[in-house]
């Protein structure tokens, strides 16, 4: 081959190198593939074409960081246009390997746009959580938001084991518009069939647990006054919490005794959460002093 014939194609292959394709390509470097979003994103709107062809491929080993890498990648060059098309058509096959993967990268495109404020996202987030509570990093983009018309889908989330902390943030952070829709899912779901079910359990212990960050909507509650007394000592607990930090006097004082009970007669686990709402509350050590004032 003439030294002509070898630079022309050396100059080929740089310009296939250097190429939006081959640049993009390198995101599935599972070693480096975050090395290559810099340059991916010095590509810009060259970018975009082979980015969407990443993250909206099918990918039956599971495998998902590269078409997270894509989501990162259009965030940053503010392609969310593609990210949102890609949310509101979401594969989730019913192959449980690729389907784990396909909801790790919704919630890794749901991620970018609520930290890029995205606002046109936030209606496609609601019903992604409210058709799959369990996408953890779905629930942290709906509640990063601090919209009180998330509440209900975030109310739902408590309910999943993984979900739950990303869910009571959320609500947290909205504050009061959460109290009456709260009270509203622990009084149904104590009137369920499935009550003494765990899963039932474990979601209204979950709604306590935020009431008793951000209060009640009526301080004489009578469903609140009853579950201090339930058989679960995690709800009865929790609404004691609730009621010492945010009931009537009478009801304070109720609450500190039967948490004081509780404590002496619970578990490691029971123990370590009646000291958190008995500090939430100010109150002293389970089991001393009348912790009202």
């Amino acid at each position: 081959m003439s030294e002509t014939g070898q630079t022309f194609g050396s100059r080929r292959d740089d310009a296939d190198a250097a190429s939006p394709e081959a640049v993009v390509g390198r995101l599935r470097r599972l070693h480096d593939g975050e090395e290559a979003l810099h340059d991916v994103a010095m590509l810009g709107d060259a970018a975009r074409g082979p980015l969407q062809a990443l993250l909206t491929e099918r990918e039956p080993s599971g495998i998902y960081q590269p078409r997270i890498l894509a989501a990162r990648a259009l965030g940053t060059i503010h392609a969310e246009d593609i990210l949102l098309a890609f949310l509101k058509a979401p594969r989730f096959p019913d192959d449980p390997v690729e389907r784990a993967g396909e909801e790790a990268v919704v919630n890794g495109a749901a991620e970018v746009l609520a930290a890029n404020h995205y606002a046109p996202a936030f209606p496609v987030l609601k019903e992604i959580v409210a058709g799959r509570p369990h996408l953890i990093g779905s629930v942290h983009a709906l509640a990063s938001y601090d919209r009180a018309d998330a509440v209900p889908e975030l109310i739902a989330a408590l309910g999943d084991d993984g979900s739950r902390h990303a869910a009571h943030e959320g609500l947290v952070r909205i504050g009061p518009p959460a109290r009456a829709p709260l009270l509203e899912c622990i009084q149904r779901l104590s009137w369920r069939q499935d009550a003494a079910f765990e899963t039932n359990r474990r979601h209204r212990h979950g709604a306590l647990l935020v009431l008793a960050d951000i209060g009640l909507p009526d301080r004489s509650c009578p469903l609140l006054a009853q579950l201090m007394h339930d058989p679960d000592r995690r709800i009865s607990a929790a609404a004691c919490g609730v009621m010492l930090r945010h009931g009537p006097p009478d009801r304070r004082r109720e609450a500190g005794s039967l948490l004081s009970a509780l404590w002496h007669g619970g578990d490691l686990r029971l123990r370590i959460e009646i000291q958190m709402l008995m500090r939430g509350a100010g109150s002293p050590y389970p089991g001393l002093a009348d912790p009202t004032p």
